[in-house]
């Protein structure tokens, strides 16, 4: 999709134009003039001639445009007129759209059948659509400001995208107050027509271009936004505000799997595996904003190392205690007096940058009798000149005494934070995003054939998933349905399980028996049973089956669910009865090949075992890998299937079998 016209139009409508100057149709207009925009400007009003000094047209036909796919239209009407408005644009070959109304899916029931034409017409048409319910968007690279919010009026290499107007108009708000800016900023609203991904890739090949930061309340195609992402971030950093991420919903999954990996896990797993940085809040959102201002942290692989400079100790331990909850590595402080000069900290901050090449400096001040914060700032603002590739923070402690030393610190381009735990977790994001790109792979959305021949059912049976899972060579405990009359040749010890979608918590019914010696004592087990839940063996999908009893076996957990929007969610772990109570489990995005599997084998907090900790058994994980490989292409290929689980996975010296199955 080529949004090149869009975002740098050569003429621009405004649909709902006002003399009124609290109206959003003229607020949109003198945004547009007052930004300094160099294309023309076309006012649609029916009953104005003139407004801010530009004629004004009646209707989008009348405008003398020869190229209509150069034009950009913002509609600023009622949503009962934005429709025709649509489809005239759609007749007449414009192609770049914002709807600024409200009044769509975000209302009611007439709301939501309007926002489904109006998506049919941007299909019939092929429009791009920004909207509807919208703030619009600002380009500072163009001095364009297409939109009714704040103009940040200082441009940077940070693009912010918010599907949230309200959250945009904040961070607009607060990028104002704090003097900084951005160079794009785009409201999603509804995403009838564009989305988070049409921007991505936009923003993705936009030079001018650092970081994206983005908050969403919904991922519109999850896998194709880790595709983007991950193509993305080796060369740009993405941070991501994810809204609606509680556990709610979770309650409601059959299985183990669904209940360890719901909708909120699943969201995170994805934006994880995209390469993004996930963001907590807003203050960590703001402060984000703030460290990537600094060229060196997008241009530089950041180090683990940090230095701090400052004039109270009781700052230095702060700053020690979070450094160590974030994981870097403090190299050591230049512990100043409390009334250190400014060519104190001039001679530290040399020293530091001169001495530790790679390291990451941190200045604090205390506001003390003698200091001199405008004049420190001053020092600390050349020697940053002079060294552009390392990253410097600032922190000055204080109100009104720092206010001015703060002012100029952020004129100058350096990133200043209120307190120094702020700077040190924002640094430690940007640290721990660059150590897992070290060893990143993009993301590849496979278009997997469907083979297996297993069709969407409510629940599927017990024996029919042991066949699935051979088709992809998982194999299985020999497993057979009992019959008191059995002729095969049976190896003893038994074990007799009830199974079926009455019994998808066998261990919490008691039904499932261990031990079983003799043809004698399987009988009578089953005899047992078959009394005990008379009710539900009268039903034909509920039914005993018999297996070999497995000595000397690890028992682990792997499963999948799909998500909505990211795919398949695959979770391993330690399984059996406490799979959900300890919840000892890994989750990923199920595009495994052989290497991240391995990978993601060794990353479990259980690894030792697996690796023959204190003289246990060492299992194959290799072979253990080309299973999870297999139940990943398992997990794609049958959609249909919502949740999976092998709980117990038996995993012993020679062999890995699934013992048990359910699936959704």
């Amino acid at each position: 999709m080529n949004l090149k016209n869009f975002f740098t139009p050569s003429a621009i409508a405004v649909v709902g134009a006002s003399q009124n100057p609290k109206k959003v149709g003229r607020q949109v207009l003198d945004n547009i003039i007052s930004s300094g925009y160099q294309g023309k400007i076309f006012p649609i009003n029916l009953q104005e001639k003139t407004i801010a000094s530009l004629p004004v047209f009646s209707d989008l036909e009348k405008l003398p445009i020869k190229d209509w796919s150069s034009l950009l239209v913002m509609i600023v009407i009622p949503a009962a007129f934005v429709l025709p408005e649509i489809e005239k644009c759609g007749r007449l070959g414009i192609k770049n759209i914002i709807i600024i109304s409200a009044g769509f899916k975000e209302s009611d029931a007439k709301g939501k059948k309007r926002e489904a034409e109006l998506k049919v017409l941007i299909n019939k048409y092929g429009l791009n659509v920004l909207g509807p319910n919208c703030l619009g968007f600002i380009n500072n690279f163009n001095h364009f400001n297409a939109s009714f919010s704040h103009r940040a009026n200082i441009n940077s290499k940070v693009a912010f995208i918010s599907q949230s107007g309200a959250i945009g108009s904040s961070v607009l708000d607060w990028l104002k107050a704090q003097n900084l800016g951005l160079g794009y900023f785009i409201s999603l609203g509804n995403k009838a027509g564009l989305n988070e991904n049409d921007f991505l890739e936009y923003l993705g090949k936009d030079k001018n271009i650092d970081s994206i930061i983005l908050y969403l309340e919904e991922v519109a195609d999850g896998e194709k936004f880790m595709q983007i992402v991950s193509q993305i971030v080796p060369e740009k950093t993405v941070a991501i505000l994810k809204a609606g991420t509680s556990a709610s919903g979770q309650a409601l999954a059959k299985s183990h799997t669904g209940a360890l990996a719901g909708e909120s896990m699943a969201t995170k797993i994805g934006l994880k595996r995209a390469g993004a940085i996930l963001i907590d809040n807003l203050n960590d959102l703001f402060n984000l904003v703030i460290i990537l201002r600094s060229p060196s942290v997008v241009k530089n692989k950041l180090s683990n190392k940090l230095q701090i400079i400052t004039n109270a100790g009781g700052l230095a331990v702060l700053s020690a205690d979070a450094a160590a909850e974030q994981d870097i590595n403090l190299v050591g402080n230049f512990d100043l007096f409390g009334n250190a000069s400014p060519e104190d900290y001039e001679k530290a901050l040399k020293k530091s940058l001169n001495t530790n090449k790679e390291t990451n400096i941190l200045i604090l001040l205390s506001p003390q009798l003698g200091t001199e914060p405008l004049r420190t700032a001053e020092v600390i603002a050349k020697l940053a000149k002079q060294n552009p590739k390392r990253l410097i923070m600032t922190s000055f402690l204080g109100g009104d005494t720092i206010a001015e030393a703060r002012e100029y610190l952020i004129s100058e381009g350096l990133p200043f934070f209120s307190y120094p735990e702020e700077a040190i977790k924002s640094l430690g994001a940007l640290i721990k995003n660059a150590q897992n790109l070290s060893q990143f792979t993009p993301y590849n959305s496979i278009n997997y054939e469907v083979v297996a021949e297993i069709k969407k059912k409510k629940d599927y049976d017990y024996l029919e998933l042991f066949a699935l899972l051979n088709k992809y060579k998982i194999k299985s405990v020999k497993t057979l349905k009992y019959n008191p009359r059995i002729k095969e040749k049976l190896t003893f010890p038994l074990v007799l399980k009830a199974v079926g979608p009455d019994f998808n918590h066998k261990s919490d019914k008691k039904a499932i028996v261990l031990n079983l010696n003799n043809l004698t004592e399987l009988k009578t087990a089953a005899e047992k049973l078959q009394q005990k839940y008379k009710t539900a063996f009268s039903k034909q999908d509920n039914y005993l089956v018999i297996q070999p009893q497995i000595k000397d076996k690890l028992e682990l957990i792997l499963g999948f669910k799909q998500d909505a929007s990211f795919g398949p969610v695959l979770l391993f772990g330690l399984g059996g009865i406490y799979a959900e109570i300890l919840k000892e489990v890994k989750l990923t995005i199920a595009d495994l090949d052989e290497k991240r599997a391995l990978e993601f084998i060794k990353e479990s907090a259980f690894f030792p075992i697996l690796n023959g900790a204190r003289g246990g058994i060492k299992y194959d994980i290799h072979k253990l890998a080309k299973v999870l490989v297999n139940f990943s292409h398992l997990a794609n290929q049958n959609r249909q299937i919502k949740e999976f689980d092998i709980n117990p996975l038996f995993l012993t010296a020679q062999e890995i079998l699934a013992a048990d199955v359910r699936a959704f």
